[in-house]
């Protein structure tokens, strides 16, 4: 005769259920944080694009001795400046300027360091913010709006 074998116990159907609901509800929480994660990394993205591209007309100029302008296409959603591939925005964020007038939708930078000054206001759903563009020291700044 045989060794008697040892009491094997396996898991019961509801335990198996069980694990299959957890991993479900935390597979469906990890979705929802890698998809802010996705939207809030879009932002960034987009304000960083609109911050740098007045900032390096601003360089720009004064490296150059002649006035540069950073214009916006608000049809297409893109930030146009020469020498530079144009850097868009999506499509539900609500862009609007404030510029000087006789440049339209456009800020222009000067081989002093000023700028004609203005400010550009976004909003993205409930989020909002404000690019600032001084016109005595052509100091661009990004700010979260309350």
């Amino acid at each position: 005769m045989g060794a008697p074998r040892p009491h094997q116990r396996g898991f019961t159907l509801f335990e198996l259920l069980l694990v299959i609901v957890l991993v479900g509800v935390a597979t469906s929480i990890l979705a929802v944080g890698v998809g802010r994660g996705l939207h809030s990394a879009q932002e960034r993205t987009a304000l960083s694009n609109m911050v740098s591209a007045l900032r390096s007309a601003r360089v720009q100029a004064i490296g150059s001795g002649r006035p540069v302008r950073a214009g916006f296409d608000l049809q297409r959603r893109q930030v146009l400046m020469a020498g530079h591939a144009p850097a868009g925005w999506p499509e539900d964020f609500t862009v609007r300027l404030n510029t000087a007038e006789g440049l339209g939708a456009a800020f222009e930078f000067y081989p002093d360091g000023a700028a004609s000054g203005g400010n550009i206001q976004i909003a993205r759903g409930e989020r909002r913010w404000r690019i600032d563009v001084g016109w005595l020291t052509g100091r661009v700044t990004l700010k979260a709006l309350p």
